[in-house]
Parts: structure tokens; C-alpha cells; sequence
């Protein structure tokens, strides 16, 4: 006897990408029609901004624009959304190399995320949160700032809903993150 399954319905999420610098990674982009563009910055300022504010799952970085305002910007990008990968779109015409790079930093990106939405890193601290490490501690174990940890955590707990440390036990125990 065969027996009917019904069909899986595959939902492919569209990446946000944000892109500072030129304009000519915006065509190649629309073209490949998986991407959703959600802003242009012209400088590393305006795109810090928009990362803050976007929370774009990409950012498609143009060389000519860190040549001007240096490379050293990269780590305050990181820290404006720490989530978010950053592509520097290959030599020459971006072409579908681009579209391709663009792609596999959008699947990282959505791999990162576990199914409650958290990142790996987010898991971490919601781990070591509920063991009872201070901030310090946490901070010094995954070598970030405090303000980091109490970034993550901060962010982590309107996320989930939560308002108090035991609550973020709570779920860290119930979906795992614990052993009892």
C-alpha cells in the first residue's frame, strides 16, 4: 500500500543587503532576485548608521570606498551589527561572482541562527548567563567587551520576551542550553 505524504513547502527567506559605496553591485544584485535591497550608503558613517538601524543580514562593502576611508573602519561595522557579513565584492565587474558571494554569506548568516532566532554567539552568553558568570567573566571567556556581553544579553531578552535573569534560566534550561 503507498501511502501520500504531502509535498514539503520550501520557504526561501529573501537576504537584506545593504550596500555602501558604488552603485554597480546594486544591478548585479536586483538581477539575481533573491536579495532584498534594503538601503545604499554613500560613506562607512551613513552605512554604521544603517547597519544599526537595518540589521541587514549582508553588507556589500565597495573597496574604492575603504581605500578612501580606511580599513581600519571594518571593526566599528562589525560592532554596529555584529550579526551581519560583510562582502568585499571580487576585482573587475561584479558579474555573478558577486551574487555568489553574496549568497553564501547569506546562507552563513541564516546558519548562524538557530531556530529560536538566536545566534551562536548569543547562545553562548545565555549559556554562561544562566551558569551564573558575571558579565566580566563571560566577557573574558569569549574575548568581547562587557558592554558586548551586556549588548547580547539586553538584546537576547527582548527577543525571547524575557524581563529578569531567572527567566532567561528558565528558558535556557527548558530548550536545552542546560543540562539539569
Amino acid at each position: 500500500m503507498l501511502v501520500r505524504r504531502p509535498a514539503l513547502r520550501l520557504t526561501t527567506m529573501r537576504a537584506r543587503v545593504l550596500i555602501a559605496g558604488g552603485c554597480a553591485a546594486a544591478a548585479e544584485l536586483r538581477a539575481g532576485g533573491d536579495f532584498e535591497l534594503v538601503g545604499h550608503a554613500k560613506s562607512l558613517d551613513e552605512a554604521q548608521g544603517a547597519l544599526r538601524a537595518l540589521r541587514p543580514s549582508v553588507l556589500v562593502l565597495d573597496p574604492a570606498l575603504c581605500e578612501r576611508e580606511g580599513f581600519c573602519s571594518l571593526p566599528s561595522l562589525r560592532e554596529a551589527s555584529p550579526d551581519t557579513a560583510i562582502v568585499l565584492p571580487p576585482a573587475g565587474a561584479p558579474g555573478p561572482r558577486l551574487v555568489r558571494a553574496v549568497r553564501l554569506a547569506a546562507q552563513d548568516f541564516e546558519r548562524r541562527r538557530g531556530a529560536d532566532a538566536l545566534t551562536v554567539r548569543e547562545r553562548d552568553v545565555v549559556r554562561l548567563v544562566a551558569l551564573g558568570h558575571t558579565s566580566r567573566e563571560i566577557a573574558d571567556r569569549l574575548v568581547l567587551s562587557v558592554r558586548t556581553v551586556e549588548a547580547h544579553r539586553a538584546r537576547v531578552q527582548v527577543r525571547l520576551g524575557v524581563a529578569s535573569r531567572a527567566e532567561l534560566v528558565r528558558w535556557a534550561l527548558d530548550h536545552g542550553l542546560l543540562s539539569p
